[in-house]
């Protein structure tokens, strides 16, 4: 279960002694919807209608254990992504990546209630996105992970131009696999040294993420994937001290290979020169901005 300490973070929540812990999906705010999540050990979704609401979404998530998940107020699961068969309000997470096809009605919101948020596996996949969309298909509309997800270890969500997910990478201490591509809304947080499983971290084409480097990062496995970052929040400081512990822990590349730390990221000074030509020699594409360029 999670560390109840963490609901601090819910600062305009009632938490008198009547207070009542059952969701009610349809008068509740998102806020203290996740707050009564937090306690029942769910997660949620949510979701929302765009357009007509004719389209469907599919959606993927992934479990260490099966679950169950429902679907609230008018929204409904589908056989396939025709949307020509309903499939009702639940469903079951599998452990292996599970597809579901959802419809929203025009004007409409709704949530996906995963029940067990501690055994939650995968927001999409390290090859499939967490959700396809289209002209009228229903979108993810700031799904927030403002509270621990203990096994969370894989997000990905690539050219979704409505859908987003916002929350810090310190709510997710397994971590593995972050791939934010081309989705402009979606906003992270969080000090990237403290990501220590994390291998694959790219938050490509935006520019809404606040990540740091603060923290000294020691393990960083044996191989390393991929560091996209464009966050102003990266000073100069950061990006050097970090391209000089990557180094140092002798971490080969693999995968795309690629560190790049540009954009509205901090410029290198020359305290990082000797770890930049040493990762380029591995086998990394390094790229960064560089003082006066």
């Amino acid at each position: 279960m999670y560390n109840l300490g963490h609901l601090g973070l819910y600062k305009n929540v009632p938490k008198k002694r009547m207070f009542n812990s059952t969701p009610d999906y349809e008068r509740d705010t998102y806020e203290v919807l996740q707050y009564k999540s937090h306690l029942r050990n769910e997660f949620l979704i949510p979701l929302k209608a765009n357009g007509d609401g004719s389209g469907v979404a599919t959606i993927r998530l992934q479990s260490l254990e099966e679950q169950s998940v429902k679907i609230t107020g008018n929204g409904k699961f589908y056989t396939s992504s025709a949307g020509t068969t309903e499939a009702g309000t639940e469903s079951t997470i599998g452990t292996s990546l599970t597809s579901f096809f959802v419809k929203v009605p025009e004007g409409e919101s709704c949530y996906l209630v995963c029940s067990k948020a501690d055994k939650l596996y995968g927001l999409g996949s390290t090859y499939a996105t967490a959700i396809v969309g289209g002209v009228n298909v229903p979108y993810i509309n700031y799904c927030a992970i403002n509270y621990p997800l203990i096994n969370l270890s894989v997000i990905r969500l690539i050219s979704a131009s409505t859908s987003s997910f916002t929350g810090s990478i310190e709510n997710t201490p397994n971590l593995t696999f972050l791939f934010i591509s081309n989705s402009v809304l979606s906003a992270f947080t969080g000090d990237i040294g403290k990501s220590v499983k994390c291998y694959h971290l790219r938050s490509q084409g935006n520019s809404n993420c606040t990540f740091t480097y603060v923290t000294p990062r020691n393990d960083w496995g044996s191989s390393f994937d991929s560091l996209w970052v464009s966050c102003a929040s990266m000073t100069s400081t950061m990006v050097d001290n970090l391209l000089i512990d990557l180094d140092a822990s002798g971490v080969m590349p693999a995968g795309d290979k690629l560190i790049i730390l540009d954009g509205l990221c901090g410029a290198v000074t020359p305290a990082s020169a000797a770890a930049r030509a040493s990762l380029v020699n591995k086998g990394f594409i390094v790229t960064v901005n560089t003082q006066g360029g």
